[in-house]
């Protein structure tokens, strides 16, 4: 039986000043206050995977902002075989309410990978750990973290779990001093951890995903892409997953496409790898697609990368974001960033981005999802109003500054 090895991940250098122009000038201040205080302080991240999915991708800028602030961060990412992850994407799963039942082998396949990794763990490095989501979230039960303060740090919706799956992780919650929650609702009634707070994700504008594109930049993404510039094109990018509904974007994409003869469809999505149900379902949704070359289901495994999903969600009249349950949905604010009209599913934390008739729509059937795209389509000016004031809503509030911001206030808070 080989033994798990939790492995240290690297992050490049980031520099708060680079981001001041996109904050506010008091946020700003506000975070160099916080710092003031905070200098020294060890922060260990520990999460499941250093790449793919948003949990990653916003750890990869927030560590380095962290960092540049005077604090001591560490990341970690827990080491297990692929029975844990089939496992832990169940968790998620019933956690985000489907039906399932955990048996003692479940149990003991969880625990026994939380103990392994909680041998990496030394008392006192450090004075706190951050833990992402379900599949780390035993490692207090099995390690001596000394006297640090523990956070868990949810990423998910569980404001309605299967029971017998959030009783089992409520268990563990026991050991948390602070819980960390996209929205105060996810966090059940009887939750055992005593201070919830209310951090949403999100995104980095200097990022290759978010970054302004060069001409030459632009034409290069297209071509890998297949799309001309002018050419009418909606998207959906978004891990390859049934919450996501990719099939309900295709049927959707077939009845607005009798009315616009030229209308291309993407579906690009990451393969992360914590995610074995992904290939599944890329390919259920290459068969559900069929022969019809309008329509492109694209991974990174084709080479899409960051700067390809930055000029589809830039080239897009509109992105579609149809899932039926959502933690937050990262990939609506990409779009808004880029002055892109939106439409998501009324779910989870995408009514948190997406306001109703000002910069997008939000949807509950295939149905709605047809008639408010359509609505986009046929109007050049309300969509140019919608981009606008889409990029207006995440830079005052889903900017990965406010993001610091809010985490520096709870460690001010649990340091006190």
């Amino acid at each position: 039986k080989r033994r798990c090895e939790m492995k240290t991940a690297q992050v490049m250098k980031k520099k708060l000043i680079d981001y001041e122009p996109f904050a506010e000038k008091r946020l700003v201040e506000r975070i160099h206050e916080l710092s003031r205080n905070l200098r020294g302080l060890r922060v260990l991240h520990i999460n499941a995977t250093s790449f793919g999915g948003g949990v990653a991708e916003i750890l990869h800028t927030l560590i380095p902002l962290m960092k540049d602030c005077g604090l001591k961060v560490d990341w970690k990412v827990i080491d297990a075989p692929s029975t844990f992850f089939d496992l832990s994407k169940r968790m998620h799963n019933a956690l985000q309410g489907k039906e399932d039942s955990l048996s003692d082998e479940d149990k003991r396949l969880f625990e026994s990978v939380e103990e392994e990794n909680a041998r990496f763990i030394e008392p006192d490095e450090y004075d706190i750990v951050v833990i992402h989501d379900p599949q780390p979230v035993g490692l207090p039960a099995f390690a001596d973290f000394g006297n640090c303060k523990l956070v868990w740090r949810s990423h998910i919706d569980t404001s309605s779990p299967n029971q017998t799956f959030w009783n089992y992780l409520n268990l563990f919650l026991s050991h948390y001093d602070a819980g960390i929650f996209t929205l105060k609702s996810y966090a059940k009634d009887g939750i055992l951890i005593d201070k919830i707070y209310e951090i949403p994700p999100s995104i980095d504008p200097l990022s290759n995903k978010n970054r302004e594109l060069s001409d030459a930049e632009m034409e290069q993404a297209l071509k890998k892409l297949g799309i001309g510039k002018e050419e009418p094109v909606i998207t959906q990018v978004s891990r390859f997953d049934p919450w996501k509904d990719p099939m309900g974007v295709v049927d959707a994409y077939r009845q607005l496409k009798r009315k616009f003869v030229d209308l291309k469809l993407l579906l690009i999505g990451s393969m992360a790898s914590d995610d074995p149900e992904g290939w599944k379902i890329y390919e259920d949704l290459l068969r559900y697609v069929g022969m019809d070359y309008d329509v492109k289901v694209l991974s990174n495994f084709q080479g899409i990368g960051d700067i390809e999903v930055n000029a589809a969600q830039r080239v897009s009249k509109v992105v579609i974001q149809k899932s039926l349950r959502e933690g937050f949905a990262l990939t609506m604010s990409e779009a808004m960033w880029k002055k892109t009209p939106v439409v998501g599913g009324n779910v989870g934390g995408i009514p948190l981005q997406v306001h109703h008739g000002v910069n997008g729509y939000l949807v509950e059937s295939v149905e709605e999802t047809v008639e408010c795209t359509r609505r986009i389509l046929e109007n050049p000016s309300l969509a140019e109003e919608m981009g606008a004031k889409g990029f207006e809503i995440v830079k005052k509030d889903f900017l990965i500054t406010r993001h610091l911001y809010q985490y520096l206030q709870l460690f001010a808070d649990l340091t006190e």
